[in-house]
Formats: C-alpha cells, sequence, structure tokens
C-alpha cells in the first residue's frame, strides 16, 4: 500500500464528504417526489415537480359534433397540465369495436375511453380484462365527483369496485315536430309519463292524421318512426328477448323470444309500416341516413330516439319538441348511460386520470360543464341539470317544467341499455338485425324471423 501525504488525504476526504452530502441530498429529494406523486396523494403531475414529458392515448368515436369539444377540452387540459400531452384519436363508429379489440390485443390499448362508443359494451370489456379498477383514485376522495348523481356512478361499481365515471345519461324521449303537428292543428303529446291515454293506440291515430302522400318522394310526410333496437320495442310493451339473469351475470343464456308481450311490440311496429303505412321502411330510413336519421328530413311526425338527439336536430330547420313514450303497462325505455375508463395496461394510469377527473369535472370551464353546453348531450353530474333544463328548453322553445317532465320520467322508466350490460352484445344484435332486416322488408313473417332469430342466437353459444 502507498503510503498518502497528509494534504492528499484531506483532500481526498473532503471530496469523499462532498459526493456523501450530494448523493444524501438527491436521496432526500427523490424520498419527496415519490411521496407527493400521484399514486399516493393523488395530487396534479404538474404539481409533482417532474419535468419528464408524458403523452397520454384518448380514443373516441368519431362525430364531427364533438370535435371542437374535444380541441377545447384537450387545449385546458395541457393548459394546466404542462407535462401532460394528449394524443386524440378519432376511430369511425362501424371500425371501433375491431379497432378497439386490436390495440388491446397488441398491447397498445388507449389510455382513456368510452367502452359503450361502440355496440359490444362495457361488460364486453370488463370480461376481457381491459378496464382498469378506479377505486383507489375515487377513494382519496375526488372534488370532481362530490355532485355526481350516485346511482348513475353505481351503475359501473362491479363487486364493489369502480371502474367507470359517468360523462353522459342520455334517456330516450319521443321526439315530434311541430311544425307537422300545427300544419294538422293536431295539440301536442304529452310530457306525463303517467298520462294512461296516452297510449300506443292513441299514438297511432294521431300518426294517421300526419300522415300523407305516401309513394311521392318529394311530398310524403309519416307520422311515426322510430331508432329503437327490435329488443328495445318489446322493452316498451314490458317485454324483453332476455331473461333477467343475462343483465345480472353479463352472460346472454337463452332468449325468450317467444314472450307474447315480444310478439305483440313487434308486430304493432311491422302493422305501422304494412298495414297503416304510417311509418317509412327500411329503404326510406336508410335513403335518409345521409342527414343523420330519419327525422331530420321533417318528413316525420313523431320519432323515438335516445336523448343525442337534442344535440344533433339543433341544425334542424324545423321546430320540434320532446314528450313522453306512450303508455303501455310495464312499459321501459332505454338509458344510455357511459362512462370514462382507463386501460388496465396504461402505462400511464396517474395522468389518465388526471384527465379523467378534467373531463367529468362539472365547473364552468371543466369537460362535463363544456360537453353539457358545446355538445349538447345530458350531464351525469346532478349539478349542472338545472343549467341544462334552461339551456334546452330555451333551445327548443319548450317551457323548462315541461322538458324537465319529460327528462324525469324517462329516467323513471328507464333501464341500462343492453350492450352496456351483455357480453358480446355486438354479436347478438347483428344476429338479430340480420333476421329482423327481413322482416321489416317484408321478406319474412315476424313468426318465421322469431324462430330463426331464436336458433341463431342459440347457435351463438355464448357463455
Amino acid at each position: 500500500m502507498t503510503k498518502q501525504s497528509p494534504k492528499k488525504v484531506v483532500s481526498s476526504l473532503l471530496l469523499t464528504l462532498v459526493i456523501v452530502l450530494l448523493l444524501s441530498a438527491c436521496s432526500s429529494k427523490s424520498g419527496t417526489n415519490n411521496a407527493a406523486s400521484p399514486s399516493t396523494t393523488g395530487e396534479l403531475p404538474a404539481s409533482s415537480g417532474n419535468t419528464e414529458k408524458v403523452e397520454i392515448n384518448w380514443v373516441m368515436a368519431a362525430d364531427p359534433d364533438k370535435k371542437a369539444w374535444q380541441d377545447s377540452v384537450i387545449a385546458s387540459f395541457e393548459a394546466s397540465h404542462p407535462n401532460i400531452k394528449v394524443h386524440l384519436e378519432n376511430i369511425p363508429y362501424d371500425q371501433f369495436d375491431q379497432k378497439l379489440t386490436t390495440m388491446i390485443s397488441s398491447g397498445n390499448a388507449p389510455d382513456v375511453w368510452n367502452p359503450n362508443q361502440a355496440d359490444s359494451g362495457f361488460a364486453t370489456y370488463m370480461s376481457m380484462g381491459a378496464i382498469k379498477d378506479l377505486t383507489p383514485y375515487i377513494e382519496k376522495g375526488v372534488p370532481e365527483l362530490e355532485t355526481m348523481d350516485k346511482d348513475l356512478l353505481n351503475i359501473y361499481r362491479i363487486d364493489g369496485k369502480y371502474y367507470g365515471i359517468p360523462l353522459v345519461s342520455n334517456a330516450t324521449y319521443l321526439f315530434y315536430n311541430k311544425d307537422l303537428f300545427d300544419a294538422a292543428n293536431i295539440p301536442y303529446p304529452t310530457t306525463d309519463w303517467d298520462d294512461k291515454t296516452w297510449t300506443y293506440d292513441k299514438m297511432l291515430e294521431i300518426a294517421q292524421k300526419l300522415t300523407h302522400d305516401v309513394g311521392d318522394i318529394r311530398k310524403q310526410v309519416f307520422g311515426f318512426s322510430s331508432n329503437l333496437t327490435a329488443n328495445a320495442m318489446a322493452w316498451s310493451f314490458g317485454g324483453d328477448f332476455f331473461k333477467p339473469e343475462a343483465y345480472t351475470t353479463g352472460v346472454m343464456g337463452e332468449p325468450d323470444l317467444s314472450n307474447p308481450k315480444n310478439v305483440e311490440a313487434l308486430q304493432y311496429n311491422l302493422d305501422l309500416i304494412e298495414k297503416y303505412k304510417v311509418s317509412p321502411d327500411q329503404q326510406t330510413v336508410a335513403a335518409s341516413a345521409q342527414l343523420g336519421d330519419v327525422f331530420m328530413t321533417g318528413k316525420v311526425g313523431m320519432f323515438i330516439n335516445g336523448g343525442w338527439g337534442l344535440g344533433a336536430y339543433e341544425k334542424a330547420d324545423f321546430k320540434w319538441g320532446v314528450a313522453a313514450v306512450p303508455y303501455k303497462d310495464g312499459r321501459k325505455v332505454t338509458l344510455y348511460v357511459d362512462p370514462w375508463s382507463i386501460s388496465a395496461s396504461s402505462k400511464h394510469p396517474d395522468e389518465a386520470w388526471e384527465f379523467v377527473r378534467h373531463l367529468a369535472n362539472p365547473a364552468e370551464g371543466g369537460g362535463a360543464y363544456k360537453y353539457m353546453n358545446e355538445v349538447g348531450r345530458t350531464p351525469a353530474d346532478s349539478s349542472l341539470f338545472e343549467l341544462w333544463y334552461e339551456k334546452i328548453s330555451k333551445q327548443i322553445n319548450m317551457d323548462k317544467n315541461d322538458f324537465k317532465q319529460v327528462h324525469e320520467g324517462s329516467i323513471k322508466y328507464g333501464r341500462e341499455a343492453e350492450n352496456h350490460l351483455i357480453v358480446k352484445f355486438n354479436t347478438i344484435l347483428e344476429t338479430m338485425n340480420q333476421t329482423m332486416s327481413s322482416v321489416w322488408n317484408g321478406r319474412k313473417t315476424l313468426d318465421t324471423g322469431l324462430k330463426e332469430m331464436d336458433q341463431n342466437l342459440r347457435s351463438l353459444n355464448l357463455k
């Protein structure tokens, strides 16, 4: 061993001391960052002191009505979270299921998305293990969710764990063309869902008065049409294609198509087209698709559709309103409570959660507030309802209390959409539509169609 001079020894000791102090400081600083990270305290990434840029991927079904809102909400989020960049990918609706499934299976799942923006729905993606448990975040306390309707929040609470934060609570209404009603001197339909005089027979009577010049493309007016699935038609008559356990287990099981209420509902809707000719056939409906749906043509007096019509029909060149769906014992209508979810495989779940909080924020300037105002969709946060009632009632020139009655009635008689609850519902729906298309076009009788549908659904062997 070589002997060192005292001077060199002192210098060496001083150097060692400096290094130790530096390492100690770095260790202390690192520990402070870990203690304040979003995964342990819920604080915003922007306030953690981390300067690393993170990009999260947000996927939505393409909709031109939402583009301005998307750009706005990304800009406001990135301004308050300079370390997080949001990459938006809009996928055409008819490609959403296929593209999303591919992304998940290939390990490139989006960070933030809405599992119900396609026909397969929330239940399918839950069964795939693709959705992250948000309970640890929620249990820390989330100011943005303090006024969220708890019944809506609990829709995505499975076995005590939360897997989604509600975005909207679209219901089902009867939309009607005020101009056509006024021209025929017919009073508007009731807003009272408990009015038992407002029956399907009464609706048919009014539809017949509104209908004229059928066959003349330029002049024809139809009294009624519907955007309901065949099963939703059955719901409106108190029926159901599936047994109750299908909605609680997520497994379709054996269908229940022969239920007399199902037959009554489908025959009624078929008669509207073939016997009474007050509803457009499938070819006429398809021809109007370029406008969005048949109601936008201005040639349909009454139209049952989801609450997204409140925003979509704002562009209509005629006056319209909303009313109760006709009364029937056991009647139910569809609720569409869509959530924001985070992928279970997200590489940046904390940053994704901060974006979900921003999307759910009901405060002025927050994502939920902007969505209600700029897109026109029904909010899920109860603090926004009075503002929403005021906005929509003015927009459609309808008394605020009347509009409120329509919406509250739809919630009272509503039930969550099938594709939100039954696994692989996109396959089920496609199978049903293939058969029902032939029935609506008159190529098959209803009896033949139901027998064929029953066989086809059972052959899917979904478990």
